[in-house]
């Protein structure tokens, strides 16, 4: 009782909730997660995964690619060109290949959160935004 006393009296209390925050803030960075080829950041839907130059998306019925090297302005927010392949569902025919069309991702990376939006500007739509998080397995329900 006596140390805790003595303690007290000679640390500031700010200092003390300091110490003993610490621990506990050490988990929660919001710091921004670098990307490097091989990371990936998944969510319901989709899955995104970092290559050399630019990334590939799976998504439930549709894949992606981003073409432009996967690089965020200094608040986090990326606006990246590539392409969008939709899938018909069920088998591919060999001789009936799905047309990729043209795509731009947009978001934010914040820690070890992405937002995620892609606007496909041949058909006026935007899918998104999504919610994924880094080194997240993706929920694809794939179509059939």
């Amino acid at each position: 009782m006596k140390s805790t006393v003595l303690l007290k009296s000679l640390l500031p209390r700010s200092f003390l909730v300091a110490i003993v925050a610490l621990p506990i803030l050490a988990g929660c960075s919001n710091d921004p997660v670098g990307v490097a080829p091989g990371d990936f950041f998944g969510g319901e839907g989709v899955l995104l995964t970092i290559r050399e130059l630019g990334a590939d998306l799976e998504w439930d019925c549709a894949a992606g690619r981003i073409e432009d090297a996967f690089e965020t302005a200094a608040d986090g927010s990326f606006d990246l060109q590539g392409t969008h392949t939709p899938g018909p569902g069920g088998p591919i025919r060999e001789d009936d290949q799905p047309e990729a069309e043209t795509a731009r991702y947009t978001g934010r990376l914040s820690g070890s959160r992405m937002t995620l939006s892609v606007e496909l500007p041949e058909r006026g739509v935007t899918l998104g935004p999504h919610e994924l998080r880094y080194r997240e397995e993706a929920v694809l329900r794939r179509c059939l």
